[in-house]
């Protein structure tokens, strides 16, 4: 089966089992909907492991993911109440929070990001490191440049410390689906790009591109100011979490409990429980194998980790004098997640 089939069905197979869990439930139980890239990400997997283990129920919630592709999307689906909560990028979630000031953050779900630069196949033994992407064009993970995700903002500061200028590469958005970003590398739409997993995986694996730069290596870490940042996190409005704390607070607790889950289970457990088959299974072992530190062991915040993340987003953002103003902590809203050093 394709993995674009598979994760069809398995959006498909989320979504039935959230419309049942709100037909069956009490009538006490809460309707929350999560805003989220996925399915079949690394992004999205806590979550999914949440509602395939039942942990939502539990805590008397009915999740309802609502799959995005990234960009504004979760900052406007907040506000308009297509969604309760989201979970997105932190340093994507700070210039939101530039935005909208009731824009907060609930509990981290990583630990260590995971990004890798690649570049397309017909450039290999041309570049061999960010500095030699100077004249090329870089694809990022975003279906528009109009807001700078995550991705981008890791691009131009790995890039500036590389000693390649803005100005001296061309950004496209390569978009966030497979289909998109496996084309715009094998069409040469783009020459490289900072992918997310699992795409980075079996764009390796098929052949078309290959890696130049992860985040998860220690040799390369260096490159980068606030290397160990806060990558995936649980956000929120302020306003309307004081209204309903009662939902925020159940989504905390599922979280953590997925995220003790996946930390006490082996690679092979998980892609079980979430029934994966076939390339997509191998694919995701690879990565979950590869990248033993990915999520939070706890779902606290680290005070640490949050001092990473504030020095990411500033060298991140040189030239935005309101992210320069902004404090990390000011969104920071840990009533339930607690935190530790």
């Amino acid at each position: 089966m394709s993995i674009a089939r598979h994760l069809l069905r398995l959006a498909a197979a989320i979504v039935a089992v959230a419309a049942l869990c709100g037909a069956a439930a009490r009538a006490d139980v809460l309707p929350v909907t999560v805003s989220l890239p996925g399915p079949g990400s690394t992004v999205s997997l806590p979550l999914e492991l949440a509602i395939s283990l039942g942990y939502d129920r539990a805590e008397g919630i009915a999740i309802r993911p609502r799959y995005i592709l990234g960009g504004g999307t979760p900052l406007r689906d907040l506000q308009s109440g297509l969604a309760n909560f989201t979970i997105h990028g932190m340093p994507a979630a700070m210039l939101n929070r530039l935005q909208e000031e009731h824009y907060v953050t609930l509990m981290p779900i990583d630990d260590q990001p995971q990004y890798v630069l690649m570049v397309r196949r017909g450039l290999k033994g041309r570049i061999k490191s960010p500095r030699d992407l100077a004249g090329y064009t870089i694809g990022i993970h975003a279906n528009s440049l109009t807001n700078r995700t995550t991705s981008h903002q890791l691009t131009e500061q790995l890039l500036q410390s590389s000693g390649v200028g803005r100005d001296k590469v061309r950004y496209v958005a390569e978009g966030t689906e497979w289909a998109s970003v496996s084309s715009a590398f094998r069409s040469g739409a783009v020459d490289a790009g900072m992918t997310d997993e699992p795409f980075a995986t079996r764009l390796a694996a098929e052949g078309l591109a290959y890696p130049i730069f992860k985040t998860t290596a220690r040799a390369e870490q260096r490159r980068l100011a606030g290397e160990g940042f806060l990558r995936v996190a649980l956000h929120g409005l302020r306003d309307h979490i004081e209204a309903d704390p009662a939902a925020a607070e159940r989504m905390v607790r599922v979280l953590q409990k997925v995220l003790r889950w996946i930390a006490t289970h082996t690679p092979e457990q998980i892609v079980d429980q979430l029934a994966l088959g076939g390339e997509m299974r191998k694919v995701m072992l690879t990565v979950l194998r590869g990248n033993p530190r990915q999520y939070s062991r706890d779902g606290r915040f680290s005070t640490a980790q949050l001092r990473e993340t504030e020095i990411f987003f500033h060298a991140s953002n040189p030239e935005n004098a309101a992210a320069q103003r902004l404090t990390i902590d000011s969104m920071v809203f840990d009533r339930w997640a607690g935190r530790k050093p």
